[in-house]
């Protein structure tokens, strides 16, 4: 393999996972590697343990090596030592260890293996690492994550509203680094014609749309009974929320309460684009947010949104409510508020969304994945491959990030 520098082999980089069931997180983390791959990077992801087959997975491309540590059927006393002796194995093969996660126990068995080998070890952080921690670390676990944040040779937040959590609980500055994630246009824009039939002939109501994990962050309860108060002001439609979750149970005992039977939960789906392309209007109503792609999926597909202000990252790809409409979060009478005035005039939100993807190619995903590149690279010593040129970036780059620094930059 060809590299910027000779004497040396290029790159190698691994992705440690604790598991591959399918999340918005896991799918940042394939697509990196799917174009670090690309680029000429050998790339690896490692799974601690391999889900029930019965679970739905992500899995990376074909260019990316994939290896599992512990088979699922093992007894669960087993499943740790097999899977970081397995770890152990693997990571020698490469220059630098990354955990795709900022918590669980692929960060911790990823950072044990890189300083028992003596690699660089780095975090990609996808969420605010308090509420993480908060939300998903047994107590027990509390301090080692944060000690291994603490200690890790870098760490890349996918957002700069990230960065003042990881400083305040002991990173370095020079450590922490903002690389931004981004959609291909293009890519969205395929996908969602592929899954399309013939137009409808029947008008049909007005089509609201909202994506996500089942968890208790996005704030779907909070949508819900927004719906609903919308419908009481005379504006009837459907309500769509996509996705699988432990909060199943209650949304649907939730919407039975309120009786919303305009309200459908068709659970995970392979192809959220074709759904967004036939949507009136996006909805994030999350509580807690790091970088939610799915804005900028809306406006790869030009559809109208209304998200939660609940991070910067929502107020990095709205532009500041240039795109979309940005309204208070946790608040069921914002979100109906928002809701009901697109219903009664869609003018002002479609014009605003034409606009969308020309905004949205300017988070270009390959160059994105280069200033990953060029960060690991420096972390690890090791040389980047020769890069084929990446066509030339029209329009304005290097977007406002609101006090943070810009993309692809470091603290």
């Amino acid at each position: 393999m060809s590299s910027a520098h000779s004497g040396r082999p290029a790159l190698r980089v691994l992705f440690v996972q604790g598991h591959l069931r399918e999340n918005g997180g896991l799918r940042v983390v394939n697509a990196l590697a799917a174009r670090f791959s690309a680029d000429g990077v050998r790339t690896g992801v490692f799974a601690l343990e391999e889900v029930d087959g019965e679970e739905a997975v992500a899995l990376p491309s074909d260019g990316v090596a994939l290896r599992y540590g512990a088979h699922h059927a093992l007894p669960a006393a087993r499943r740790l030592p097999t899977g970081l002796l397995a770890l152990l194995r693997t990571a020698r093969g490469y220059d630098v260890v990354v955990s795709g996660s900022e918590i669980g126990h692929g960060l911790l068995a990823a950072s044990l293996v890189a300083r028992t080998l003596g690699k660089p070890f780095v975090v990609l952080a996808q969420g605010d690492l308090d509420q993480a921690i908060a939300a998903w670390v047994p107590a027990k676990l509390q301090s080692a994550t944060r000690w291994v944040h603490r200690h890790a040779d870098a760490v890349i937040a996918v957002s700069p509203g990230l960065v003042p959590g990881l400083l305040a609980n002991g990173l370095p500055a020079e450590r922490a680094h903002v690389v931004v994630n981004g959609v291909d246009v293009d890519e969205v824009q395929e996908r969602a014609v592929t899954d399309r039939g013939a137009p409808d002939p029947v008008p049909r109501r007005p089509r609201l749309l909202a994506i996500g994990r089942l968890t208790s962050h996005k704030g779907f309860d909070l949508l819900l009974r927004a719906s609903v108060g919308v419908r009481d002001r005379g504006f009837d439609h459907d309500l769509v929320i996509a996705g699988e979750g432990p909060d199943r149970a209650a949304l649907e005992q939730l919407a039975a309460d309120l009786g919303a039977d305009h309200v459908s939960l068709p659970g995970f789906v392979e192809n959220p684009a074709a759904l967004l392309a036939q949507a009136d209007l996006f909805v994030s109503s999350s509580r807690t947010e790091a970088m939610p792609l799915t804005l900028l999926e809306s406006l790869a597909l030009a559809v109208p949104v209304v998200a939660t202000d609940c991070c910067e990252g929502s107020r990095l790809l709205l532009d500041d409510g240039r795109y979309g409409d940005l309204v208070a979060p946790e608040s069921v009478e914002a979100l109906t508020e928002a809701i009901a005035a697109h219903l009664g005039d869609q003018r002002r939100l479609r014009n605003a969304a034409a606009a969308g993807p020309a905004f949205a190619r300017r988070f270009e995903p390959r160059r994105l994945a280069r200033e990953h590149l060029a960060l690991l690279s420096r972390i690890s010593g090791a040389p980047l491959p020769v890069f084929a040129p990446l066509p030339v970036a029209t329009g304005d780059t290097l977007l406002r990030t609101h006090q943070g620094p810009s993309l692809g930059s470091t603290t």
